[in-house]
């Protein structure tokens, strides 16, 4: 039976000498491993279909059980093509998909959770497709995705003890910390990114992106802060992190 999906290019790996294996992002049945037979062929008329952060249209038999499909046809949506025409965005639209990779195991037919990391990813990539607010978006995705994963940062008081006098923030403690326990505390205080941006960060939401805007400049040393708390409290890397920092000098 022939199914019509739509899916987001989290990647695209070589698979044979025409060939490529295309890990895709779908609300109906998660994560999926889809062959795209031929799309290497300079004739291919599903090449750009294929090509990862392009959101398109799948047709393929989909079977319980099974862990790869074959694509049977291939249309754009939407292709976010400035993403591929600017060297920052597309790094940054690599880590949106690298880290929804990480988190989401194949084969997950949580509706929730995949409609919830369907939905980040698509309005993340369209706003990084349109905006040049990249830092405080990149911030605010890192955030959503704590989030999900169950490991948001405590903001509205100390960590350890409750008191909500706080003035520094420790990453491996999980959120704010106050005076008393700072000096009690062997972990790294980190101190990049100011309380109240930090907080403003974790608490708006992605979808107050728009609003967020009048609250900078932001930069990706706010991010670095997003980053390392996702490492330390999930065991999470990004490899487009890294290329992104050597990009922006962070």
């Amino acid at each position: 039976m022939n199914e019509k999906v739509l899916g987001i290019v989290l990647k695209q790996s070589e698979y044979r000498e025409n060939d490529a294996l295309l890990t895709v992002l779908t609300k109906e049945y998660g994560k999926l491993t889809l062959t795209a037979r031929g799309v290497k062929k300079m004739n291919s008329k599903s090449s750009t279909s294929c090509l990862p952060y392009v959101l398109s249209e799948f047709v393929f038999d989909y079977v319980e059980d099974k862990s790869m499909f074959t694509i049977k046809n291939a249309s754009i949506k939407s292709s976010n093509r400035f993403l591929q025409e600017d060297l920052e965005k597309m790094n940054i639209a690599a880590i949106f998909c690298e880290l929804i990779d990480k988190s989401l195991p194949q084969g997950v037919l949580d509706e929730d959770v995949n409609d919830n990391y369907f939905d980040l990813l698509v309005f993340s990539l369209d706003k990084l497709n349109q905006e040049k607010q990249h830092p405080l978006l990149l911030c605010l995705f890192l955030a959503q995705m704590l989030n999900y994963l169950g490991i948001p940062p405590i903001v509205d008081e100390c960590v350890l003890c409750g008191n909500t006098k706080v003035n520094r923030i420790s990453i491996e403690e999980g959120g704010f910390v106050c005076s008393e326990c700072m000096s009690e505390l062997d972990s790294s205080i980190d101190t990049q990114m100011d309380l109240k941006r930090f907080r403003l960060i974790n608490k708006a939401g992605i979808e107050n992106y728009d609003v967020l805007k009048n609250y900078g400049p932001w930069s990706f040393q706010d991010c670095s802060s997003m980053f390392e708390f996702l490492q330390v409290h999930s065991g999470i890397d990004s490899t487009s992190w890294k290329f992104l920092k050597e990009i922006v000098e962070v």
